[in-house]
């Protein structure tokens, strides 16, 4: 379990050892993505981290990424990965799908996409930190962590993109039934 350190800063452990994970939420104008990863690796090599970018509108809360950063870090340290790199990896196990180009699809971050959620991933407090302060700044995004939110508009968005049916939703929480779909992946092997 995730242990919680700050705001927006928690601690994870396990196979992978000890490592220190960070969502935020920001505004942004996303015109090209390539340029966009493409800061974000190079903040995140000065910074020793790993990050991703997902679309906040079908992030289902901090747990929602925190859970998945757990499982990608575990599931390349027992060689159980989908991808050779962690940051694709993180994308799988968000999107709770194996095959890359769909799980960008469901969670990546896309052309026109205002609202994004960034997970930020080290091995102590002060490079995760670094490396959001940096990765705002050169990105030019307003961090609004209210995008990380979940409202009526983005459970029905959490629905489609997941297929949860109002059923399902009855019974449990759609934070809960993202986090069941994303633990589900680790049966697919």
């Amino acid at each position: 379990m995730p242990v919680l350190l700050g705001l927006h800063l928690f601690e994870l452990k396990g196979a992978f050892g000890k490592r220190i994970a960070s969502v935020m939420g920001a505004l942004a104008d996303v015109r090209d993505i390539d340029a966009m990863l493409k800061i974000l690796a190079t903040v995140d090599k000065r910074s020793q981290t790993i990050g991703q970018i997902f679309d906040a509108d079908r992030i289902a809360g901090k747990k929602h990424l925190v859970h998945a950063a757990k499982l990608a870090l575990t599931a390349q340290v027992t060689r159980m990965n989908f991808a050779d790199s962690l940051n694709i990896e993180l994308v799988c196990w968000a999107s709770g799908l194996r095959q890359i180009v769909r799980a960008f699809d469901r969670v990546g971050v896309h052309k026109g996409c205002n609202r994004v959620a960034i997970l930020t991933i080290g091995k102590s407090r002060e490079e995760v930190k670094r490396a959001q302060t940096e990765t705002l700044r050169e990105l030019n995004l307003h961090r609004d962590d209210k995008v990380l939110d979940v409202n009526s508009k983005k459970i029905s968005t959490l629905m489609k993109a997941f297929d949860i049916s109002k059923k399902e939703l009855e019974i449990a929480p759609i934070e809960e039934l993202v986090l069941e779909k994303i633990a589900l992946l680790s049966l697919q092997r």
